[in-house]
């Protein structure tokens, strides 16, 4: 997926789980990446935002399964994936670059005035890379309602590894899993951009508290802080697994410290504060 450029996009995300999620398919697994999404403990969002898990799965008949993908809603939004059976039916909203800010009211009153599924067990869930607050008309939105449950893709992917584990006689692999592992790595990949992303904006932060100004530059390889002293500037990035300073001067550049993933914010300031 990174390869074709579209690791960043929510709709390849949304067909290669919908291809595993068609128990049709030749990938052979059957039912189970939708067993197992429904296995998969989930957050809930606002108040109460405790892990979970579904209580009961109900029967259903692996015939009746129905996959869509950019399921329009009444006023033309799209639910990224929509799982329909014979006893329940699954809405999933991906998060993987956006935040968590779009009210979510329009999706849970596409299912509940469908007239197909009035008498089928409903579930909702916002797949996300790690676990993401609600902003502004979301957060509105699960101050009075708690239907959409979050779940980070990396617990659905353990739980998948878990039942592959445990029924390996059942779940025989092909050459279909390929694009399943493809979506592991890019999933992982980008858990692991997210998290420097976070480090590098809260140390943006901290070094403002001590009156030292620095300037993000977000990119594809994870982006830089930029801090402007007299008469150079100082780097900080992320390589392979630790950071890495490096003083810029005239088109020169010299590493002053070099990947040290167990650095401590404090360390990393004190560095930056008194580099010469």
């Amino acid at each position: 997926m990174e390869i074709l450029k579209v690791h960043k996009q929510e709709v390849p995300f949304a067909n290669v789980l919908a291809f595993f999620f068609r128990p049709k398919e030749n990938h052979k697994l059957e039912t189970l990446f939708l067993d197992a999404l429904l296995e998969t403990r989930f957050t809930n969002i606002g108040k109460n935002s405790n892990e979970e898990t579904t209580q009961e799965i109900p029967v259903y008949e692996i015939t009746s399964v129905k996959v869509i993908v950019e399921q329009p809603t009444k006023f033309n939004k799209r639910i990224d994936i929509l799982i329909i059976t014979n006893t329940f039916v699954v809405c999933i909203e991906f998060k993987i670059n956006h935040d968590l800010n779009n009210s979510l009211t329009e999706y849970k009153e596409y299912i509940n005035n469908h007239k197909k599924f009035t008498e089928k067990k409903k579930y909702y869930f916002i797949l996300t890379p790690y676990k993401k607050e609600a902003i502004g008309e979301a957060k509105k939105y699960f101050e009075n309602h708690n239907e959409f449950k979050q779940i980070i893709l990396s617990h659905f992917i353990k739980q998948i590894d878990y039942k592959i584990k445990e029924n390996p006689n059942k779940y025989i692999l092909n050459k279909k899993y390929d694009y399943y592992i493809d979506f592991i790595q890019t999933v992982k990949n980008r858990e692991i951009r997210s998290k420097r992303n976070i480090f590098l904006e809260n140390l943006k932060i901290n070094l403002s508290r001590k009156n030292i100004k620095s300037e993000y530059h977000k990119n594809i390889n994870g982006g830089f802080l930029e801090i402007e002293k007299e008469k150079f500037n100082l780097k900080v990035r992320f390589k392979n697994k630790g950071i890495q300073i490096e003083k810029w001067e005239k088109k020169s550049v010299t590493i002053i410290y070099k990947q040290n993933k167990n650095l401590e914010t404090l360390h990393l300031i004190e560095i930056i504060k008194t580099s010469r």
